[in-house]
């Protein structure tokens, strides 16, 4: 790209990071190196554009690299907060609660990364599904449910998957276009009536997927766990139902014990089922 004639001898092979993350993070053998090992030109059909298809999974990364790195500030500031303080109760009963700044900001740009890693994971099933337009996951679904015949239980797996689903996009929504009866509300450190310290806490308000008050980053960290396993199954029944005719060889996606694994983190890959073990192809 820099020198695309070879003009200059001396123009250097580049290298740079993408990722604040190495591949021995399960998250990222979860979902990139996952991507790298189904998305391959010469097994997947002709009419999946693959490089599109690994381009928009190299975006799902970055996303979640962005979610986790919000998480793990605010976490680390809620800590560092929470030790300045020794909330002994003093004479004039009277006590000095932790405090962390930003709450709601912090809670804006997770979810913003949250829904647009979800956004690029549907643009990659708009390659695997071009038919699917309008309604979103909920398309999808009805989409998969209109099949003659019942090729994987793709159905039940998105099921499970609509609310959460629903849920980042509505939440989304909420930071975005708040309303009095769609918005998020946060609050500080703060203590209950039995006395207890309470942390950092969100509640989603929203007539479908409202959220009750918990703490900020157990619902950070449920988001963010709850989309790399999302993306990582999506793919897997995503190619196992784009594998082109190979004559002979049943070749499906299959998820292989770690024994078998290439990578440690991850889990699928190619490979031809026999009568007592599974056979990698590719």
């Amino acid at each position: 790209k820099i020198d695309p004639d070879r003009k200059n001898i001396h123009v250097p092979n580049t290298i740079q990071r993408v990722l604040p993350y190495g591949s021995a993070e399960p998250w990222v053998g979860s979902v990139l190196l996952t991507g790298h090992e189904l998305l391959k030109k010469d097994v997947l059909n002709k009419s999946i554009d693959v490089d599109r298809a690994m381009t928009l999974v190299l975006e799902i990364a970055q996303n979640i690299a962005r979610a986790k790195e919000v998480l793990k500030a605010f976490s680390e500031s809620q800590r560092i907060e929470l030790e300045k303080y020794d909330l002994e109760i003093k004479q004039d009963r009277s006590v000095m609660l932790p405090s962390v700044s930003g709450i709601s900001n912090k809670c804006k740009e997770f979810l913003q990364k949250s829904d647009h890693a979800l956004d690029s994971l549907w643009k990659i099933v708009k390659i695997f599904f071009p038919h699917v337009n309008k309604g979103g996951w909920e398309s999808l679904k009805k989409e998969v449910e209109r099949e003659s015949t019942q090729i994987d239980n793709f159905s039940e797996v998105l099921e499970s998957m609509l609310p959460f689903l629903l849920f980042v996009r509505n939440a989304r929504n909420c930071v975005e276009h708040p309303r009095m009866e769609q918005k998020i509300t946060t609050t500080d450190f703060s203590i209950n009536p039995d006395n207890q310290l309470l942390p950092p806490l969100i509640e989603v308000i929203h007539s479908k997927t409202p959220q009750l008050r918990v703490p900020v980053v157990d619902l950070m960290s449920h988001i963010v766990n709850t989309i790399v396993d999302i993306v990582e199954l999506m793919l897997a029944f995503l190619c196992n139902r784009q594998i082109r005719p190979i004559a002979g060889f049943p070749v499906q996606v299959h998820e292989f014990p770690k024994n078998q694994r290439r990578t440690e983190n991850v889990k699928y890959g190619y490979g031809i089922a026999t009568e007592n073990n599974i056979i990698r192809f590719g």
